[in-house]
């Protein structure tokens, strides 16, 4: 029997289950670690996926924003970038150019008993699904991942975003990352090579990736929405097609402020071009990331800190000890937990158990079979980052000045707690000549829409409304 919230002695809303799919196997013991590593494949991801995106509705914090909730649809679909058709064929599996995309909207003419979330079966029918979106929808958000997550991250928002009137809600995994296909990714040698020829083709890669998918699905313009690394493709995106986004919301944005005194992204090491250091380097930039984002001191008692624009100038962040040496080793946590067997699965969850201490133990557990299964996939985008973020997670290519030539409203979204620094937003708004807000959100880290997702989603939906 289906579980309920209820008014008085009368149902009004209906909770999804996840009776039909199976549970995951508990990450408290090495047999069930060795499991979980032994079972992994595309299958155990969409499993993974779905049951994440089972939590999407899980009471009235879901919708705060909203007087009243709407019955939405959830489908996935697996958006072919190359095939002219919709249904994906057996190909070389290091070419395939699939971007898994979370499509999410209001049900036409829902029945007074409809759930009101019901996520049907993954589906490469694109064209019926935008089509039955369109009687209740006319705006679309489109919702970008970091790195090193998916769009099952966003499982805390998407129910809330998709309650906004008139709007249908896509959460697209990057190509190369998450659950989309993870094409072997090489570079073409060319002669007297610079860093920002590098930079360049990287940004191309996932820009045009992304304008790619705009064109299959079919959308004329969007409001875009991208988290760290997210954020920081999808400034280049609005950049280079300026008419096809109606405003940029970047969350905890990578790549903005210059590098301060004494750090220099692009210094060649001697008798080496920048490529051979990329081939080097391309896998640690995580190791930076993590380092930081992992040991982010969260003190929920802590004020609010105002977004303030008088601001010091940004210090030098230091890598610990650790992360250096696995910069140097070239050794990344993502190739750790593919190579490291069932012990890679021992820390994903030593890494979700300390950083989401906050969810409930299901949640938790799902979240973490989740991030393993994407997470030990075969790499393949995460090899690019390294061309556009060096050791220390600084630009090679810094966005402040490039910021300014955006021609849509930005809206900056940070955690109270974020170690990205809000101060670079508010220095990159000055030179900036559309409308431009930087928010903060309180008791919230780097992943501020999973810490407070209720200001996270109030925030977001005045900016839809």
């Amino acid at each position: 029997m289906e579980p309920t919230i209820t008014e008085g002695n009368k149902p009004t809303i209906h909770l999804p289950l996840l009776s039909h799919l199976p549970p995951v196997i508990p990450p408290t013991s090495y047999l069930n670690f060795l499991k979980t590593w032994w079972k992994r494949n595309d299958k155990t991801s969409a499993i993974a996926e779905r049951r994440l995106l089972h939590f999407l509705y899980t009471g009235p914090e879901s919708y705060s924003s909203f007087p009243k909730p709407t019955p939405l649809i959830g489908r996935i679909l697996r958006v072919n970038l190359d095939s002219p058709g919709t249904n994906t064929t057996k190909v070389d599996k290091s070419k395939e150019r699939i971007v898994n995309t979370f499509h999410l909207f209001s049900a036409p003419n829902p029945l007074p008993d409809q759930p009101m979330f019901k996520h049907e079966p993954e589906t490469g029918d694109i064209k019926s699904s935008i089509e039955e979106a369109s009687e209740t929808s006319t705006k679309n958000l489109v919702v970008c991942h970091g790195y090193g997550a998916g769009l099952g991250f966003f499982y805390k928002n998407l129910f809330s975003f998709g309650q906004a009137p008139g709007w249908q809600v896509f959460a697209v995994d990057w190509l190369g990352m998450g659950r989309s296909s993870r094409p072997k990714w090489t570079f073409s040698r060319k002669s007297n090579e610079s860093w920002d020829d590098i930079v360049d083709d990287v940004e191309d890669h996932f820009v045009e990736s992304l304008e790619e998918w705009r064109k299959k699905v079919g959308l004329e313009k969007m409001t875009l929405m991208g988290h760290s690394l997210g954020g920081y493709f999808s400034s280049c995106y609005a950049l280079k097609y300026p008419q096809r986004v109606e405003k940029l919301i970047l969350v905890s944005p990578a790549g903005i402020p210059e590098p301060p005194p004494g750090v220099e992204p692009t210094k060649q090491l001697p008798n080496k071009s920048p490529k051979e250091q990329l081939d080097e380097g391309a896998n640690q930039l995580n190791a930076s990331l993590q380092a930081q984002a992992v040991d982010v001191n969260m003190n929920p008692d802590e004020p609010a800190t105002e977004a303030s624009p008088q601001s010091p100038p940004i210090q030098a962040r230091k890598m610990p000890g650790w992360a250096v040496y696995l910069w140097n080793k070239n050794i990344t946590p993502m190739s750790l937990v593919r190579f490291g067997g069932p012990l890679g699965a021992t820390l994903v969850n030593s890494y979700t158990s300390r950083r989401f201490a906050h969810l409930e133990t299901e949640e938790r557990h799902c979240l973490y079979d989740y991030l393993y299964n994407i997470t030990s996939s075969t790499g393949s985008g995460e090899y690019a980052l390294a061309a556009v973020l060096a050791p220390g997670a600084y630009a090679r290519k810094p966005l402040f000045h490039r910021l300014a030539n955006l021609q849509m409203p930005v809206v900056f979204i940070y955690g109270e707690h974020d170690w990205m620094d809000y101060k670079a937003a508010n220095r990159v708004a000055e030179i900036m000549k559309v409308p431009v807000k930087v928010i903060l959100v309180q008791h919230g880290g780097h992943h501020m829409y999973i810490d407070n997702p209720e200001e996270f989603n109030e925030e977001v939906a005045k900016e839809m409304q």
